[in-house]
């Protein structure tokens, strides 16, 4: 019973290949079946839906980069009487090719650790590189002992978090950002933290859900679609981690990405 209410909790979570040994003939045999038969059917109604969303995505990609062709002509040939206008159709153009590039990236990185090539990264230097590019211009203090390395495929890696630091530089404009790195056994645990509103207390289970938006201060006027931190999620379980949000005192947000750590060298995976 045990065994199979921390296969349902892992289910539950979103880890559709988790399979409940099945040794037994009576009435718990037949419910490890049943169980095993439901995850199996999920991941695979799930897989379907990611892979059709992958696919529309990418059909989307060739007339999107036609429409911008055609707007960036109208632009040279238009005069100041339609600038309005044109500028309106520029901004949704780029809405869209925007939305389009996280529905693709959501797409691949949410097909689990198959088709992951995960290798040893220092997980600071990525920090780093991250909070360069997504948040120029801002304080951001990256702390980490020594022995920060971990498992994981260096773009997604970098994808999430660029994101979430994007999130912080976005929506805490004022005070530092922190990123600081722990090793907690066989993982590496890497917290990005800020000095914004943060968000309600009831918001935070729903934070990574796709499309979400807190409504008082997250929206697409403030540039976002509602996939960056689903994006973060999809991308670091498919690296084997897990990640989480909590509030801090007295203001502010934490993200915390949970990922394995690397093996010492002479045990890297081949």
């Amino acid at each position: 019973v045990e065994t199979m209410t921390r296969a349902g909790r892992r289910i539950a979570e979103g880890r559709f290949d988790t399979r409940v040994p099945v040794r037994r003939r009576d009435e718990l045999g037949e419910l490890s079946r049943t169980l095993n038969e439901m995850a199996a059917r999920l991941d695979a109604l799930v897989g379907d839906q990611k892979r059709f969303l992958g696919g529309i995505a990418h059909e989307l990609c060739a007339p999107l980069a036609r429409l911008q062709a055609a707007l960036g002509i109208i632009e040279q040939r238009s005069g100041p009487a339609d600038r309005e206008y044109l500028d309106a159709a520029l901004a949704t153009a780029r809405e869209m090719s925007d939305l389009v590039g996280e529905l693709m990236s959501f797409s691949k990185a949410s097909f689990g650790q198959r088709a992951v090539a995960c290798r040893a990264v220092d997980a600071m230097a990525a920090a780093r590189s991250a909070a360069a590019r997504e948040a120029p211009g801002r304080t951001v203090r990256v702390e980490a002992p020594p022995d920060t390395a971990v498992w994981a495929d260096p773009a997604l890696l970098d994808r999430a978090l660029g994101n979430v630091l994007r999130n912080a530089a976005r929506y805490a404009p004022e005070g530092p950002i922190a990123v600081r790195a722990d090793r907690r056994g066989d993982a590496v645990e890497i917290a990005i933290e800020d000095e914004g509103p943060g968000v309600p207390p009831e918001a935070l289970p729903r934070l990574f859900e796709p499309f979400y938006r807190v409504e008082s201060s997250r929206d697409r006027a403030a540039g976002g679609q509602g996939l960056g931190l689903t994006l973060v999620k999809a991308a670091v379980e498919s690296m084997g981690g897990a990640v989480s949000a909590e509030l801090r005192a007295p203001r502010g947000l934490t993200v915390r990405l949970r990922l394995p750590a690397a093996p010492p060298p002479a045990e890297s995976r081949a």
